[in-house]
């Protein structure tokens, strides 16, 4: 719920609307949000456990790795300020290799080496079951 208000809160702010937001079920493990104005067409991913959001340039494709994450717009704020933290390309593309996977459980870790993620990002939003 907190971030579908945020979603509307953002939206308004740029006075664009809220297209389908997708809640995630077992997979994905996302929630995501369509904002569109013109000349803006923006897709909010939101971690369902984490209070994170990261952006892509693309809706995704079930079942696809995510790679085209974008940088956080001007106006997503909004987010920041519903409680949410945003994730920048920068932190979302890092190899996984460099990435520190101490705190993942054991489920999670059998996970990673299941799926192969090679991106953080392919980590924190992902299709898997």
């Amino acid at each position: 719920m907190a971030f579908k208000t945020a979603c509307h809160v953002a939206a308004r702010s740029i006075r664009a609307t809220v297209g389908e937001v997708t809640s995630a079920g077992v997979t994905p493990n996302f929630h995501m949000a369509l904002i569109t104005a013109p000349g803006i067409r923006s897709t909010v991913l939101c971690h369902t456990v984490l209070p994170v959001v990261a952006f892509v340039a693309r809706s995704p494709q079930a079942g696809a790795p995510l790679a085209d994450f974008t940088s956080p717009p001007a106006w997503a704020d909004a987010f920041e300020l519903g409680g949410f933290r945003l994730l920048g390309v920068e932190e979302l593309s890092m190899p996984l290799a460099a990435a520190d996977t101490s705190e993942l459980a054991e489920a999670e870790l059998e996970q990673v080496r299941y799926w192969h993620p090679s991106t953080v990002g392919e980590l924190m939003f992902n299709w898997w079951d």
